[in-house]
């Protein structure tokens, strides 16, 4: 166990641990956590994630996607084909897209569901990519997770324990940053694609999978209280924006992952493109005909 006094922006640093297999992951409590969130689904996601590092040669550490130039542009390439654009900011969006959004679902109902947030570090996450490329599944890699006083386990050797509950739903934003500061930076470089519309697709998703957790749980208060101190600071500073359109609670995004520059060629139901009318939505074609170099958002 280690304590926490500082939580959130500026925590004290503490050294990696060790990456777990799929054997010694068995026991984690955090195990535990990630498998009942496999039973938790909301319109078909569920919350959970596998533990432990596998032989499988399908999984690859993220790092070998960032620190090699050949595999990212490999599965970049795969994005484009899977969508229909040779556009090289469209590929690094929906990427990022695809993989946040993998990333933080499980993160988020941990948080929501146990009162626990997993603690991936910059390296502590592997890919299985299908035979095209495409991301298709996470799993974490080490068993860090962040706890309140009064949970069960904050005697194990990877609880980071915290004073309260404030503190607790800071230490999201430092977890998500920590992991994805990396990556952003690798699609930055490799596409043109700016870090502020990245962070954006980050602040999205990351509003996105905490309604869902919320949802799933029966616990949108909880979720609707993280998700504002979460996604107060930047790079996350696009707080959340929960609504209803036609029925089903959304958020309305922030930033534009650039889908209607795909083949489809339509924006999505809660892009920042659309004009919003009651229960409607009708794309705002003065801003959808703007170039990438117009700035879009």
């Amino acid at each position: 166990m280690r304590t926490i006094v500082r939580a959130g922006f500026g925590a004290p640093p503490v050294p990696a641990p060790d990456t777990l297999t799929a054997d010694t992951a068995r026991s984690h409590p955090l195990a535990a956590t990630l498998g009942r969130g496999n039973g938790r689904m909301h319109l078909g996601w569920h919350l959970g994630a596998a533990l432990g590092a596998t032989d499988d040669p399908r999984w690859i550490p993220v790092t070998r996607l960032l620190d090699d130039a050949a595999t990212l542009e490999r599965a970049l390439m795969a994005v484009g084909r899977e969508v229909g654009s040779t556009r090289r900011d469209v590929q690094a969006s929906l990427l990022l897209e695809s993989y946040a959004w993998r990333v933080i679902l499980p993160l988020a109902g941990a948080l929501v569901a146990e009162s626990r947030i997993p603690m991936p570090g910059s390296d502590g996450v592997a890919l299985r990519l299908t035979d095209d490329g495409l991301p298709d599944a996470i799993r974490l890699l080490q068993g860090r997770f962040v706890a309140l006083p009064e949970d069960p386990d904050t005697q194990h050797p990877d609880a980071d324990v915290v004073r309260d509950r404030t503190s607790f739903d800071l230490c999201l934003a430092s977890v998500l940053i920590a992991h994805f500061e990396p990556f952003v930076q690798a699609l930055h470089t490799a596409s043109g694609r700016s870090r502020r519309a990245l962070w954006r697709t980050v602040a999205d998703r990351t509003a996105t999978a905490l309604l869902y957790a919320g949802l799933a749980c029966d616990r949108m208060a909880t979720a609707d209280v993280a998700a504002k101190r979460t996604l107060a600071h930047p790079p996350l500073e696009d707080p959340p924006r929960y609504t209803e359109i036609s029925g089903r609670a959304v958020h309305l995004r922030h930033g534009c992952c650039l889908w209607w520059r795909t083949a489809a060629a339509t924006t999505c139901l809660t892009c920042p493109l659309r004009v919003a009318s009651g229960d409607s939505a009708a794309p705002c074609h003065e801003r959808a005909s703007r170039t990438a170099v117009d700035g879009l958002p």
